[in-house]
C-alpha cells in the first residue's frame, strides 16, 4: 500500500512538472502570436506575428535560429524585469544556443514577422562530417550564406524566373519558403520532378539531399534554409 501511495505522489509531481513546462511554450501561452508550422523530434518551426502594440506572455525557447520576415521595433523583457529595445531590419538572422525565457512586445508602427527554428537536440559534433558539394560554392549567384557557426548554416536562396543552379548537396536541413512558385528538381539519376510550392511552405529533411533545382515559373522564388551541423544525415536523394 505504501509503495502505491509513493507511486501516486511521484506521478502527481511529474505531471505537475510536465504541465508547468508545457505552460511556458510560446504557442500555448500566446497562440495568437505563435503558430507551429512544423514539429518533429529534431526541430519545431514557429511562425511569429506581432501587430503594432501587441505583446506576448512570458515564455521559454529551446536554442533557436531565427529569420526576420518583416522588421520593426521590438521590446524584450527578461524574468528579472530588465527591458531591452531594439530595431530589427527585415532579413536579419540570428542564433542563440542557450535556452531562454522572455516576453516580447512590438513597440513600433509596423507588424513584426519572424520565423523561429527551435533546436531540440543541439549538441557538439565531434566526428568529422562528410564533405558535400556545397550549393553556395557551385552556384553563388543563387545561394548566399547569411550566418554560419558550429551549430548551423543559414542560407538565403533566390531563383529568378528560368534560373537554375548546379548539382549540389545539402546535409540535414529545415527550410521555409518566403516566396513560393513552380520548381523543378533533377536527381543524379536523371529523374525530374516539378512542384508548385506556396508561400510559407515548410519542411525538414534528415538525409543528404543531392539535386539540381530550377525555377520553371514566372515569379521569383525565395527560400531560407537552415542546415543543422549537429545532426547526422543518412544518405539519400
Amino acid at each position: 500500500m505504501k509503495k502505491i501511495f509513493l507511486f501516486l505522489i511521484f506521478t502527481f509531481f511529474v505531471s505537475c512538472s510536465a504541465s508547468k513546462e508545457k505552460s511556458f511554450l510560446p504557442e500555448v501561452v500566446s497562440p495568437d502570436v505563435y503558430d507551429v508550422l512544423l514539429e518533429n523530434e529534431d526541430v519545431k518551426v514557429l511562425g511569429v506575428t506581432f501587430p503594432p502594440g501587441k505583446g506576448d506572455n512570458m515564455h521559454d525557447h529551446n536554442p533557436i535560429t531565427f529569420y526576420v520576415l518583416q522588421g520593426g521595433k521590438g521590446q524584450v523583457t527578461l524574468p528579472d524585469g530588465s527591458v531591452n529595445e531594439r530595431e530589427v531590419p527585415t532579413g536579419f538572422v540570428g542564433h542563440n544556443r542557450e535556452r531562454q525565457r522572455h516576453q516580447v512586445k512590438n513597440i513600433g508602427q509596423d507588424t513584426l514577422k519572424f520565423i523561429i527554428i527551435e533546436h531540440k537536440n543541439l549538441k557538439t559534433v565531434s566526428a568529422a562530417q562528410e564533405k558535400l558539394t556545397l550549393p553556395e560554392e557551385v552556384s553563388p549567384k543563387v545561394y548566399k550564406v547569411l550566418l554560419e557557426n558550429d551549430d548551423v548554416k543559414v542560407v538565403e536562396v533566390v531563383f529568378e524566373p528560368g534560373e537554375s543552379d548546379k548539382m549540389h548537396q545539402h546535409g540535414a536541413m529545415t527550410f521555409y519558403g518566403v516566396k513560393g512558385g513552380k520548381l523543378q528538381s533533377t536527381l543524379p539519376d536523371g529523374t525530374v520532378n516539378k512542384n508548385e510550392v506556396p508561400d510559407g511552405f515548410t519542411g525538414h529533411r534528415n538525409t543528404i539531399t543531392t539535386h539540381q533545382m530550377k525555377n520553371v515559373g514566372e515569379e521569383e522564388v525565395k527560400v531560407i534554409i537552415v542546415e543543422h551541423k549537429y545532426l547526422s544525415p543518412t544518405k539519400n536523394n
